[in-house]
């Protein structure tokens, strides 16, 4: 590959603006898809004209290589010795050390709302300058996963010990130097000259455009003024028709729409509450309104992007609780009717400045679907940064529904034990706390034989169904559009993806 050097990408990345650029503060997908351009972690997730955007495989990022002992409980990172910080004050490109690690692995647990995901870690220290040693309480089979995941920065202490957070300044030793935030408009990065990984970026400037409505994206699509951009199963077909030379990239999509609420109190903790708003969902007709017929069922937390562990709640070895996936608005209603709730009326949350058109009109179909069981949800519209820091954490009243999108991940363990453990830090609704449940969650994660757990996992999915904890919804496809002088473009779906395949994007023929 000859990739050509220099020139401006410009990417439609958000719909709306990031509340928070301190990734550890704000669990949003816009703070940590931010950080992704500008802090390494340790492993990242391979991408290449080799690897399918969902296959998450841990590769070296700011470590050049690790080991594991025989028993798994001790991962050892050595880290690269060419690491520096951006050259901006107060870092001044010094080099990157095992005591920032350490460091960042300590304000981790301190401040991020997703301390728990590293409760497994027992200690945390270097070995000498350039060497960092996990140590772990007991064996855990996503510990690769959980690194290279967006989710454990190496992030700068000068920075933080000065300002107190990371809000307001920028600075890590990712592949992109950060240059400016224009709120409702764009953030735009600069190539770091140098990144620890030879030759990329590829491109001097990135363009992140903050673009809310799809139709003017899909418009600057047309003119030439994006380079990439998302678009919806709609919009894919109009762009198909009025300019064939724009390449799309299609594949089913990480991510879960979904159903929650608060668990432990009326009408909500009775299974037969939550399995009548199950029943009442119109999976094939969410997939014909919203995603032009294509599209697949959500499993109980595991999305279709997640190949190799989705169950298909459409597939014969689903078992017999596949039934709640299946509409069925007169068991819906009996149901309803045997707890006491016929022509149950409930406020509905849910974000309209967050997600897109497609979610929008997700909303308006989830309600008449409901309504035609006898659930009457009242939309209560809530502006994202206030749903991302209240009702996404489980802060709201009881007996109010809440429709949303669960981030994608990249091992099934981050569905499951986040949602539904006890010490999960996506238990929505709270309160979920099944002993049978809890201990099948902790057995897979102790299960290192592939198969084995692969088993287990399914098994999970197949007891969650009958309980309905959350109910899920259908999704779609992810697809991708690129216009044709975009080159080496290698998609992967987690929110770091600004490390992984955007560096090596060139262009080639761009006026």
């Amino acid at each position: 590959m000859n990739a050509k050097k220099g020139g401006s990408l410009v990417i439609r990345w958000y719909t709306g603006d990031p509340p928070d650029l301190d990734p550890y503060l704000n669990v949003t997908f816009r703070a940590q898809e931010f950080a992704g351009f500008f802090y390494s972690r340790l492993l990242y997730f391979d991408s290449g004209p080799n690897v399918k955007p969902n296959d998450f495989v841990p590769v070296p990022d700011l470590a050049e290589s690790y080991t594991i002992s025989q028993d798994g409980l001790t991962y050892t990172f050595k880290l690269r010795a060419n690491a520096k910080w951006h050259k901006a004050a107060p870092m001044n490109g010094r080099a990157v050390t095992a005591d920032d690690v350490v460091y960042s692995f300590t304000r981790f647990r301190k401040d991020s709302p997703n301390k728990t995901q590293l409760d497994i870690v027992k200690e945390c220290k270097a070995d000498g300058a350039s060497t960092v040693v996990f140590t772990l309480n007991e064996a855990f089979a996503p510990f690769e996963t959980l690194m290279a995941s967006p989710l454990f920065w190496i992030i700068p202490k000068e920075v933080v010990d000065a300002d107190g957070d990371l809000r307001k300044k920028t600075i890590g030793s990712g592949p992109w130097i950060f240059d400016k935030f224009e709120k409702g408009v764009q953030i735009v990065a600069k190539r770091n000259p140098d990144y620890y990984m030879a030759d990329i970026p590829y491109v001097d400037e990135l363009v992140l455009l903050i673009v809310p409505e799809d139709a003017t994206a899909v418009a600057n699509m047309r003119s030439k003024q994006i380079d990439i951009n998302g678009v919806s199963s709609t919009d894919k077909k109009a762009l198909v028709a009025s300019n064939p030379e724009i390449q799309m990239l299609e594949y089913p999509a990480n991510l879960l729409w979904f159903m929650y609420w608060q668990q432990s109190a009326p009408p909500f903790n009775d299974i037969r509450v939550r399995q009548a708003v199950s029943l009442a969902l119109d999976r094939e007709e969410i997939i014909s309104v919203l995603f032009e017929g294509t599209g697949y069922y959500n499993s109980m937390s595991i999305p279709a992007g997640m190949p190799g562990y989705w169950l298909d709640p459409k597939g014969a070895d689903f078992g017999p609780n596949a039934k709640y996936f299946k509409r069925d608005v007169e068991a819906a209603k009996k149901l309803l009717a045997d707890a006491g709730q016929s022509n149950l009326k409930v406020p509905l949350i849910s974000s309209l400045n967050a997600y897109g058109n497609t979610f929008n009109q997700s909303v308006e179909l989830v309600i008449k679907q409901l309504k035609d069981a006898g659930i009457t949800a009242t939309l209560q519209a809530q502006d994202y940064a206030a749903y991302i820091s209240s009702t996404f954490l489980g802060k709201f009243d009881a007996g109010a529904m809440v429709w949303g999108l669960e981030t994608p991940y990249q091992e099934p363990n981050d569905y499951l034990y986040n949602m539904y453990h006890p010490k999960g830090t996506r238990n929505h609704g709270g309160a979920i706390n099944d002993a049978t449940l809890t201990a099948m969650l902790e057995k897979q994660a102790k299960t290192l034989d592939k198969a084995d757990r692969k088993k287990q996992i399914l098994d999970i999915q197949r007891y969650l169904a009958e309980k309905q904890y959350y109910v899920f919804g259908a999704g779609g496809t992810t697809i991708v559009a690129t216009q044709p002088w975009v080159k080496n473009f290698n998609f992967q779906t987690d929110y770091g993806r600004g490390a992984e395949y955007v560096p090596r994007v060139y262009l080639d023929g761009k006026k």
